[in-house]
């Protein structure tokens, strides 16, 4: 850096417009920066900036960002949009993409310009370093989102902040210097990736202007004003500053007093935003708690446009059943007095959920944009990409009812189970509601030989059976089902099955994320029979999935083939092309490939296997479809993906149709590329992949993205801005930044479809079946759009990372 300042004026803008350039060229080709220009930009030390010196460099290229601002108003054909001044909610990118990258970094910043919708406000948290200069970081103590207390623990202090006395690492005792050269930042979420932590040295409010790319708004939040003046630190001279010399078009703090100096200098441009804490918690400037400011709206317009405040202040929760509960008036009171509703907290990782929003974050961005009544200002979120698509691609959708057949297909998993027990009829109401195409029933064996729906042959999962004292004597050890002892339904009558209650099953409950446990014993076990009834009376089609088919035929005598035959003729659904019969045994689908017309699907079950053209052949053998579990599709390490594998192309090359189980929305089911977004996930999977269908435990979020209006790469004009829907890259994160993350080892074991089962018999009189078309579809056929020309838009976004981090790094 200490090389750029050297040049003279004419070429540091060159040089500016030449790094630009780069990025611009990236956007348009796949081409990688040569090595001789990488190393050339490993320069010098870092010297803080002033922001009237960061003007005399810039000026041109902040006049162009500022010829380039244009109101965010809808296309004439957009939707209605409710909010002060009937444009679309503002997304502002809470320190960039802070949800992935450590924030207020380069990384952050670039990545929230590139994927999110245009003139999405980037934000800083200031702070003051004690000779006078801004940095970006949010939080007074440093140690929670820099490496200074791994490099410097010597440093640490206490000082009182607010009232509060605290020990850490101030920006007021540190020189911007040193902080610029010697600290860099790290991620300070506990549930989000440290992959990045060190990576991006400390930020400037001014540098914004370098990373903006496709955004023209700024917003600056100034959380401790009171506590710099009081260390001999005029914040409100700094901002005075800083609005002179770069765009700033928002300003909030949560002190009243600092908003009032501001008031009558900054120019009308920058708006002044009030950000409101808890209720009874006092601005320390005023002493009046934020729940008796919020009392005198009015009173707030008189120094204020607007008011950030938290989004349960819009809609509260119950903190006991984590419901929402009705919807406050404050943007309906906050809009009569000209006054604009800004929300803070919208993240996709929350630790606790909404169970409104079933683990779907675009879910609660629609929230606040309802079809009638007044709408939210904007979105103050570290996840802008996810709230992009909500405002761009999801206002309006639906879920529509998907007949069988349609592909892609929508198979649920156990049901709507993501929201009910799984294999209830409230979980498969849900999943008929929600829009699937097919619901499942995972057929389990009782004692005395009555076909089940049970998401597991182990009843201590998803029913109540370990409150029953005379139950828990059945516990035993059955190896073919789990390495886990368990208590089985081969174990117990139909007749004690019955007495049990269904119950929530959640998957990630070893990371602490449950899921909605309200409607937990409402609804006992269903037959197979009650389920087909339920089934044949709806338009969807049905999935009958035998687990442990072979195992129950040759090893317990449970005739789990002909109950399933007879239970289909007892509901007149023995010649019906709307069932498939899925199973992970070839001698189960072999028989009924035998005796029956049904589409037939191969369950891959080892998530840890390799497939080839021979093993591809062998299933091509047995059905027309395959289930692969997720985890062979794309090949995850420590949370990355890591490649693109074509495990899918190699069977869409013998007309094999591919569904990918299980898809899950909880974010810690989700790689990190994915930025902790269901939808982004699915978009990939049936965009890059290519796959025919999902099986997931939330079919409505997969049948909401079938809906969208960015779907299928199409984009939806929001006041002349184009926007779709990120495409994911597998592997490119890792990749392109270098990340020190290795892929697992190749897998020695291939898929051995057959195992060494002998032929079954039939031994109960199979349902007379009629000729019938079969319904497998074919392999989907290629996009084409090139792999080259998905990686683009990403392209851009980590080489402009990439050239953003050296030329503003350390380099030692």
């Amino acid at each position: 850096m200490l090389l750029l300042f050297r040049m003279d004026a004419n070429l540091r803008r060159g040089y500016l417009i030449f790094v630009l350039t780069l990025t611009y060229l990236a956007t348009a080709s796949s081409i990688s920066l040569p090595e001789a220009i990488l190393q050339r930009l490993k320069v010098g030390e870092r010297i803080p900036r002033r922001p009237q010196l960061q003007i005399q460099e810039d000026a041109a290229f902040q006049r162009r960002m500022r010829s380039s601002l244009h109101p965010r108003i809808m296309a004439e054909s957009g939707p209605t949009w409710n909010t002060l001044d009937g444009s679309p909610p503002l997304i502002i990118a809470h320190g960039g993409a802070s949800g992935l990258f450590p924030d207020q970094t380069a990384g952050a910043y670039i990545y929230a310009a590139s994927t999110s919708l245009q003139n999405t406000a980037l934000s800083c948290d200031v702070q003051l370093t004690k000779d006078g200069y801004g940095i970006c970081r949010t939080g007074i103590n440093l140690g929670d989102s820099t490496t200074i207390n791994a490099t410097y623990p010597q440093l640490a202090t206490e000082l009182i902040v607010n009232g509060e006395l605290i020990q850490g690492f101030f920006s007021v005792n540190l020189t911007a210097s040193f902080v610029l050269n010697n600290i860099s930042a790290v991620q300070s979420n506990a549930a989000r990736t440290i992959a990045f932590d060190g990576m991006f040295p400390v930020t400037q409010p001014t540098d914004m202007i370098k990373f903006s790319l496709n955004t023209s708004l700024f917003w600056i939040n100034v959380e401790y004003p009171s506590f710099f003046y009081q260390h001999g630190l005029n914040m409100t001279s700094y901002i005075h500053e800083l609005i002179s010399n770069m765009p700033i078009d928002f300003v909030s703090s949560p002190e009243v007093g600092f908003l009032k100096t501001l008031k009558s200098s900054v120019p009308k441009t920058t708006n002044l935003v009030l950000k409101v804490g808890e209720t009874d918690k006092v601005d320390p400037s005023t002493n009046i708690t934020y729940g008796s400011l919020l009392s005198n709206l009015s009173d707030i317009a008189t120094y204020a446009s607007g008011i950030l405040v938290h989004k349960e202040y819009i809609w509260p929760v119950d903190n006991a059943t984590l419901y929402l509960e009705a919807e406050s008036t404050i943007i309906r009171e906050a809009h009569k007095v000209q006054l604009a509703v800004y929300g803070y907290g919208f993240v996709n990782d929350p630790m606790i959920p909404i169970y409104n929003y079933s683990f779907d974050p675009i879910r609660e961005y629609l929230q606040f944009v309802p079809a009638s009544g007044s709408h939210i200002d904007g979105f103050l979120s570290d996840f802008p990409t996810t709230a992009s698509e909500a405002i761009a691609c999801f206002r309006g959708a639906t879920p529509a009812v998907r007949l069988a057949g349609t592909k892609p297909f929508i198979i649920s998993h156990n049901g709507d189970s993501g929201n009910y027990p799984g294999c209830t009829k409230l979980a498969y109401d849900g999943a008929v509601r929600g829009g699937a195409s097919y619901i499942d029933c995972p057929v389990q064996m009782t004692s005395d030989g009555i076909a089940i729906c049970r998401e597991s042959p182990d009843l201590l999962i998803g029913t109540d059976v370990s409150t029953h004292s005379d139950f828990l004597k059945r516990l035993s050890l059955i190896r073919q089902f789990q390495a886990e002892k368990g208590i089985f339904s081969i174990n117990m009558t139909w007749a004690e099955i019955q007495t049990l209650k269904a119950t929530m099953f959640s998957p990630e409950e070893d990371f602490n994320v449950i899921r909605n446990p309200a409607y937990n014993n409402q609804e006992g076990v269903l037959q197979l029979t009650d389920f087909l009834n339920y089934a044949k009376n709806t338009s969807v089609g049905i999935l009958i999935d035998i687990q442990n088919g072979y195992f129950l035929e040759t090893e317990v005598d449970k005739n789990v083939v002909g109950a399933v035959l007879a239970s289909l003729n007892a509901s007149g659904l023995a010649s019906s092309d709307r069932v498939m019969i899925q199973s992970e045994d070839s001698a189960i689908l072999s028989l009924f490939r035998q005796v029956t017309n049904y589409t037939l699907i191969y369950r891959v079950v080892d998530t840890d296997v390799l497939v080839t053209k021979t093993e591809v052949s062998d299933v091509k053998a047995l059905a027309n479809f395959v289930t692969l579990p997720r985890a062979l599709v794309q090949v995850a390490s420590n949370g990355f993906l890591v490649n693109k594998t074509d495990i899918v192309d190699l069977f869409h090359a013998q007309n094999v149709s591919v569904f990918v189980s299980f898809l899950r929305n909880e974010f810690v089911a989700l790689p990190y590329d994915y930025d902790s977004d269901p939808t982004l996930e699915l978009d990939t999977l049936l965009k890059v992949y290519n796959v025919d269908g999902v099986i997931t435990d939330f079919p409505a979020t997969a049948s909401y993205y079938l809906s969208n209006t960015c779907s299928n790469m199409k984009t939806q004009a929001i006041g002349g801005q184009q926007y779709g829907i990120q495409t994911v890259v597998p592997g490119a994160l890792v990749t392109q930044l270098a990340l020190n993350i290795q892929p697992p080892p190749p897998s020695q074991a291939r898929l051995n479809v057959s195992n060494g089962e002998r032929n079954l018999s039939l031994t109960l009189n199979a349902p007379s079946t009629s000729p019938g078309p079969n319904t497998a579809p074919t392999a989907s056929p290629p996009s084409p759009q090139s792999e080259a020309s998905r990686s683009l838009k990403l392209n851009i976004t980590l080489i402009s990372i990439i050239i953003a981090s050296i030329i503003f790094h350390h380099f030692k």
